[in-house]
């Protein structure tokens, strides 16, 4: 039975690992690098800024566990968190990945609802906590932060449906390629050749985040490398075009 880390009290972020880094300048450098707040005004980012406070977590850290509840709305500042879902035999298969930039408001707008994933640092990560009333207040005074919180929550329900999909019917190559192509585009450089990725992904991490064995995916991921529709260049990887043009 896999053994969880051991997981932040989230339900007193108050008190998560005192002390608090200072507000101001960089909580406000935080909440404009959030793509739903680009147009928020300045009042509105000020009313989010004087409450929020930032948060560092070491890498493993379980943020916040399955099952568990929240009251907050919480964003990426620095580092990576993903959502991952566990089994008793160990298995895991991460649901999301978040990154620098990302608000998460689930707990904001559904407090009362479990959590169905525990929420884990990938690595060394920064966090900003923002109390729910007073994201609320923010949201009540700013339609366009409603609506963009809407279109990403749609965006991430579609995500979750093609990784259903492709758990259910494609193979693990096709589901190896889709995903690469998906961190490419999200995270990558496009040119003639295909997609950079500056930081590929660990074959753990691959597999992880697709359902499949370690084992099998490093297979897989060599075979494509065998035939020259992945290019490994040192810490990136270059996704063929080909790849990217048949996962279209």
């Amino acid at each position: 039975m896999a053994i969880a880390p051991a997981t932040l009290d989230f339900d007193s972020l108050g008190k998560l690992m005192r002390p608090a880094v200072p507000a101001d300048a960089p909580i406000m450098e935080a909440l404009k690098a959030c793509p739903q707040l680009e147009r928020a005004p300045a009042e509105a980012l000020r009313l989010l800024a004087r409450d929020a406070t930032l948060r560092p977590v070491g890498r493993g850290a379980n943020i916040a566990a399955q099952g568990g509840r929240l009251d907050v709305a919480v964003a990426v500042v620095r580092g990576k968190v993903r959502a991952v879902c566990r089994a008793v035999n160990g298995r895991e298969i991460s649901m999301e990945i978040f990154r620098a930039g990302d608000l998460i408001a689930d707990g904001a707008l559904a407090p009362e609802t479990p959590l169905a994933h525990d929420w884990e640092a990938v690595e060394a990560s920064t966090l900003l906590i923002i109390p729910r009333e007073t994201f609320l207040a923010c949201l009540r005074a700013t339609p366009e932060l409603a609506l963009a919180l809407g279109a990403e929550l749609v965006a991430r329900l579609e995500r979750s449906k093609q990784l259903a999909t492709g758990l259910a019917l494609a193979g693990v190559q096709e589901r190896v390629v889709s995903r690469l192509v998906a961190i490419g585009r999200q995270d990558g450089t496009a040119g003639p050749e295909g997609l950079l990725i500056r930081n590929r992904p660990t074959q753990q991490e691959l597999a992880n985040q697709i359902g499949a064995c370690r084992e099998t995916v490093s297979r897989t991921v060599s075979e494509l490398v065998r035939q020259g529709l992945l290019t490994p260049r040192g810490r990136s990887l270059l996704v063929s075009r080909r790849l990217v043009e048949n996962a279209a």
